[in-house]
């Protein structure tokens, strides 16, 4: 059984990312339109080229666009919105931080935190703003992704989990607004991903040793994150909005 309506208009943000192309992946063989944002036009023309060759018959939106310049959020909605007829989901794996926001908070630099929250939550916002109307034409679904640090605590994480933990309050607030228009917003909060560019940066500086033996059923890679991303803007999934769900192989509970 297909996750989305094989005549669905996704737009996923970060697609050219491991997660993000992964869900882009899954989407399109599903029957899906696929809207492919990434920042850099490059990316997001390889990503769109590898897509294909998984899948001959895919239906592609390139729509690329850095989201820290003004105005490219509404012109990359508009752009898959005017390509693909429509608009039933966003899915948002996009995430860029700020330097100095992770480590122990003593050596952070906490005046960072609100470039931070700007990139992490304000670009969220932002999305959900110009994708909201469209949205509410049909009843879409917006997903959004965070980090297990902004659901549990841990030492290198006071500035990033907050950030996070933003992220998380104003998907819930949202949700019971924009329930009113028949759109849905829920979160996905992985921890270690593996076969993700992050996660073998980690590996190599050997931070994902104590991860993999805590993790009991072992840690998510993205195939494994891509089918509830897709649950969530599907058909099967019309009666749930403000939720977080964490994937993370037991990892936290």
């Amino acid at each position: 059984m297909p996750y989305v309506a094989p005549d669905s208009v996704i737009l996923i943000t970060g697609a050219s990312g491991g997660i993000g192309f992964e869900i882009a992946s899954q989407a399109a063989a599903g029957g899906a339109t696929v809207g492919m944002h990434g920042s850099r036009p490059d990316s997001v023309a390889a990503a769109v080229t590898r897509l294909r060759a998984l899948h001959p018959d895919a239906r592609t939106i390139a729509a690329p666009g850095d989201f820290r310049t003004e105005g490219v959020i509404d012109d990359v909605v508009a752009k898959v919105v005017t390509d693909g007829g429509r608009l039933d989901a966003v899915i948002h794996c996009a995430i860029t931080g700020a330097g100095g926001t992770t480590g122990l908070f003593a050596h952070t630099d906490p005046t960072r935190y609100g470039l931070a929250a700007q990139y992490m939550v304000g670009v969220f916002q932002q999305l959900c703003f110009a994708a909201r109307p469209h949205l509410a034409r049909q009843g879409g679904a917006v997903v959004g992704f965070v980090s297990d640090a902004g659901r549990f605590a841990a030492p290198h994480q006071a500035i990033i989990g907050a950030a996070f933990g933003g992220i998380i309050a104003f998907a819930r607030n949202l949700s019971t607004e924009i329930a009113r228009d028949g759109v849905r917003i829920n979160i996905i909060s992985p921890s270690y991903v593996v076969d993700t560019p992050i996660y073998e940066l980690r590996a190599a500086k050997g931070r994902t040793a104590t991860a993999v033996k805590r993790a009991g059923l072992g840690l998510p890679s993205p195939k494994d994150i891509a089918p509830t991303a897709l649950f969530l803007c599907g058909p099967d999934s019309t009666k749930i909005t403000g939720q977080v769900i964490s994937i993370n192989g037991g990892l936290n509970a």
